[in-house]
């Protein structure tokens, strides 16, 4: 692993999401300084290496305090961030070398409006990203493609996994977002589930935000769980007890429309788990034909091969997740992420 002994980093996020976790904690084994600004703290987070500093965006002595203690050699603001205007001038006023952080494809040239926007707004225009994108284009000159690692060092042990009983599939996805479309796996899974060949878990927030088909959509599956003794509805499962369902699942599936990452299957890569990934999802590009299944979820007869591919196929299963585990300690490995992130501080 590269030494970032003395180095320190700063994200300025809207919330410390858990797929940030990871890369603190691969920054921090390796050296660094990290510091996290956030505009509010709540739901899932993970704390145990670095606690997010909150503040307003109006908080700008206070932001301006926390700078100078951090002394940051790269700072990277979310485009998410309400503070990420402050944190510009700030930074710009310090020196600090500025990034943007957005989960926009890689392989996308960013439209002159929004490099423009960006400018206009003090914003850094050079960016990077953890998502690939399934598009082979070349990128900007300015983008710089910085998947978030999956995994810890060491890594967890191989789980052992039974290949006799049903096969488990694990969506861990809001379950009070209709865009999450829970539903399509049920559907594909019914009849290998009625046949007890396979059994589901559900997992994920209930919360829902006054939206009708969101509502519709959680009671929907609250009545399928309650009528179909394979689905089980495991609800929100806390940040620290992840590996421990990745490890006794078979499949990770995220069938979403319009998720800019979707972190829970190449998280379950580490445990060979086989993901299979929505089209929609950035973490898509993470997948090659060793080592998972993109899925369309305007085709859900891609969601129903896929699952019964995998469902009647233990060697399929075994060989994909081997190779998932490997891209999840390689790849999407912390000593990766900390090389790439050596290179961006070099670049300044």
């Amino acid at each position: 692993m590269a030494d970032l002994a003395g180095k320190s980093v700063l994200f300025v996020v809207a919330r410390f999401h858990t797929n940030l976790s990871f890369a603190v904690r691969a920054l921090v084994a390796a050296g660094a300084r990290v510091t996290v600004w956030a505009g509010k703290s709540d739901g899932p987070e993970d704390h145990e290496v670095v606690t997010p500093q909150v503040f307003a965006s109006s908080d700008t002595d206070a932001m301006t305090a926390s700078w100078a203690a951090a002394a940051p050699d790269i700072a990277f603001l979310r485009n998410s961030a309400a503070l990420r205007f402050a944190a510009a001038r700030i930074g710009k006023r310090a020196g600090t070398p500025l990034w943007s952080y957005d989960l926009h494809p890689f392989h996308r040239r960013e439209p002159l409006s929004r490099r423009f926007y960006l400018w206009r707004k003090g914003l850094p225009i050079r960016r990077v990203t953890a998502s690939r994108g399934l598009a082979d284009v070349r990128p900007d000159r300015a983008a710089r493609y910085l998947p978030w690692p999956v995994v810890d060092s060491p890594p967890p042990p191989m789980p052992q996994r039974d290949s006799t009983g049903p096969v488990t599939v694990l969506c861990a996805a809001k379950l009070g977002k209709r865009r999450k479309m829970q539903d399509l796996v049920i559907d594909a899974m019914r009849d290998a589930g009625r046949a007890g060949r396979a059994r589901l878990v559900l997992a994920g927030s209930d919360s829902v935000f006054n939206a009708p088909e969101d509502r519709a959509h959680l009671a929907a599956l609250y009545a399928a769980a309650e009528a179909e003794p394979w689905i089980e509805m495991a609800g929100r499962v806390p940040f620290p007890d992840m590996p421990a369902l990745y490890a006794r699942s078979d499949i990770c599936i995220l069938p979403s429309f319009d998720e800019p990452l979707g972190f829970a299957p190449a998280e379950s890569m580490a445990y060979a788990c086989v993901p299979v990934i929505s089209s929609e999802a950035g973490s898509a590009g993470y997948l090659t034909a060793d080592n998972g299944i993109v899925i369309d979820p305007h085709r859900p007869g891609t969601i129903q091969d896929a699952l019964s591919r995998l469902i009647e196929d233990p060697a399929l299963r075994a060989r994909l997740g081997a190779g998932a585990r490997d891209t999840a300690l390689t790849e999407l490995g912390p000593d990766r992420f900390v090389q790439r992130m050596a290179a961006l501080i070099a670049e300044g």
